[in-house]
């Protein structure tokens, strides 16, 4: 059931956390990240869930603040603002460990909580993981014009083949306090990355990046040709889920 959820951020968001009828696994709980733009109520996180549930596992899905029914205030959010909000759930709205499953920003939220919570994370699915994508966009891909709209009104519009998103300063600034890449990840749990091949809004060579800087010796990479950034379609989902099956079977 859906319920609304006051972080300690005070903004208020619509979360639910759904409960294993019969537990067929180590108690876990499944967390679904959701991506900029997005929400956590589309074809890809009920096939999570029904995952979850196929597997005996507990399931926690959430707006991230300034999403869905928090639209409002997506301007006022930032990457610090959405990981202590992650980091809310895993501390005090979940017990036991997690499997943090995260779509593009949600894939870099969900390795900054492995980072920031060894001890509860057993292990990640990132759907085309984002890690970092604001200081690309910012080094390889704003024009100076961009650039010096960004500096002068705290924003942009921009406009891809998959999106239109509105970046602010605010988080820019805050993706830089967050970054990930160009040295070790220390996450030492299964992890994998799942990436379209024809994915717009992130290079699908990410996926082999991420995989180069985590210190686990138990990641895949999987890159579907004919997928794209969404990883919606049939196929994908079934890889979303041989994905979870198989982390399972490490952890048990």
């Amino acid at each position: 059931m859906t319920d609304k959820h006051t972080f300690k951020s005070n903004f208020t968001t619509k979360i639910e956390i759904s409960k294993a009828k019969s537990s067929k696994t180590n108690k876990l709980t499944v967390i679904y990240v959701h991506g900029l733009y997005s929400d956590p109520w589309g074809r890809k996180p009920e096939a999570v869930k029904s995952f979850a549930e196929e597997n005996g596992l507990d399931f926690v899905r959430f707006e991230l603040i300034g999403h869905g029914s928090d639209i409002e205030n997506y301007e006022q959010a930032d990457l610090d603002i959405w990981k202590a909000q992650v980091l809310e759930v895993i501390d005090d709205l979940v017990t036991g460990n997690v499997l943090m499953i995260g779509s593009s920003l949600g894939g870099w939220l969900s390795l900054l909580a492995a980072v920031e919570r060894p001890e509860r994370v057993k292990g990640i699915i990132g759907l085309a993981a984002a890690p970092d994508f604001t200081i690309d966009l910012e080094k390889y891909v704003f024009t100076a014009a961009q650039k010096a709209e960004m500096r002068e009104k705290g924003k942009i519009l921009f406009v891809n083949n998959d999106f239109t998103y509105v970046f602010t300063k605010k988080m820019f600034e805050s993706g830089m306090r967050n970054s990930l890449l160009g040295k070790e990840i220390p996450i030492t749990c299964p992890v994998h990355l799942i990436q379209g091949q024809k994915d717009a809004s992130i290079d699908p060579n990410k996926a082999v990046n991420i995989a180069k800087c985590l210190k686990s010796e138990n990641v895949v990479v999987k890159l579907l040709k004919n997928s794209n950034h969404r990883l919606g379609t049939d196929e994908d989902l079934a890889e979303i889920g041989a994905s979870l099956k198989s982390i399972l079977r490490l952890l048990n």
